[in-house]
């Protein structure tokens, strides 16, 4: 599968990495949805709906996607397939065995299609993750699918699907990545560029600008403004790094050097880990407009025997108090997972 090939995942799920089950804001459910039986009737009436659209040629009947998926999933369903329209690569979907596969059901297509032995879950955010064999009349087996659901119109709906059987490939995440692709990667030349993102990891790193070499490049819209910025990993993936081009010539956002990583939020980007023996280091970076509007940054240092010793915070370069830190990193919004089709530079 080429998607599958071209897609990496930029740093670590969420910044404190725990799993994908973290959301923008706790979602408030209806007293009569708190439950895990209302979550298991609603997987069931959604592969009836399923297979009833199937079988009755219907065209002005809803998409299962349109009909229960939330209004994220739904939009960005939508930007899929307007890039596959376009696209002579095939289409997102389109790596199955037999032809292209289907979010709700693998590729499970022969007969009545079901949900089995579905394991549901009430979540702290006010989300549920659903666990279930998918199966057809032939796959008896069955394929292991994953959902997250969230409610939306005093329903429960699907948020996001993770196809378990595939290393637990996020399909929302994933979409987002050749959406961005789709729409900024035409007439982008990265060569345009590469001079200045070497010197200005060069100087972030105190090396000589030619001991700074990149073998691929991705664009993403982290902040979801229409504007790509672009995230670039050397060879290794010693030196990743996220770079803004919203004023025409690259900017540095965040950069990682081995022991750190690049983490995303709603509002911003960052890289988190260790700055030395005994020191851990959060260098935070928000955005507006893809522009780097601010910046924070943490240090810890602990001793030999692990106890922390001293801490320290700033904004732009000044310091500040711990509650006033606490009080900016609140404006990224929350850690979010993204990822990019990257591209290998010639």
């Amino acid at each position: 599968m080429i998607f599958f090939a071209a897609t990496m995942s930029c740093g670590s799920k969420t910044s404190n990495a725990e799993s994908d089950n973290k959301v923008a804001a706790v979602a408030e459910v209806p007293k009569s949805l708190n439950n895990v039986e209302a979550v298991v009737k609603q997987v069931n009436a959604i592969y009836d709906y399923w297979n009833n659209w199937r079988e009755s040629n219907d065209e002005a009947k809803p998409f299962v996607d349109e009909r229960f998926g939330t209004k994220e999933w739904w939009q960005v369903r939508q930007e899929v397939a307007a890039i596959d329209r376009e696209c002579e690569c095939g289409g997102f979907f389109d790596f199955g065995e037999e032809g292209p596969l289907d979010p709700w059901t693998y590729d499970c297509y022969e007969g009545v299609v079901s949900a089995n032995d579905i394991q549901a879950k009430l979540l702290p955010n006010g989300m549920a993750e659903v666990k279930f064999l998918v199966k057809d009349a032939v796959t008896l087996e069955g394929i292991p699918m994953r959902w997250l659901m969230k409610v939306e119109k005093g329903e429960w709906r699907v948020a996001n699907i993770f196809f378990v059987k595939d290393d637990d490939f996020d399909i929302l995440m994933n979409m987002r990545a050749y959406v961005d692709d789709g729409k900024f990667n035409k007439n982008f030349n990265i060569n345009k560029y590469l001079p200045e993102m070497k010197a200005l990891i060069a100087k972030a790193e105190g090396v000589e600008a030619d001991e700074v070499s990149f073998a691929a490049y991705g664009l993403m819209d982290i902040d979801r403004d229409g504007k790509p910025e672009v995230y670039v990993q050397d060879k290794e993936q010693f030196y990743n790094a996220v770079f803004s081009l919203a004023d025409g010539k690259p900017a540095l956002l965040a950069a990682s050097f081995g022991a750190t990583e690049i983490y995303f939020y709603e509002h911003g980007v960052g890289a988190q880990g260790g700055c030395g023996t005994g020191c851990m280091m959060s260098d935070l970076t928000l955005l507006k407009n893809s522009k780097a509007v601010m910046n924070i940054r943490s240090i810890d240092v602990y001793d030999m025997e692990g106890e922390l010793t001293e801490s320290t915070w700033a904004k732009d370069d000044k310091e500040i108090t711990e509650e006033e830190y606490e009080q900016l990193v609140a404006k990224l919004g929350e850690s979010v997972d993204l990822s990019a089709m990257m591209h290998e530079i010639e």
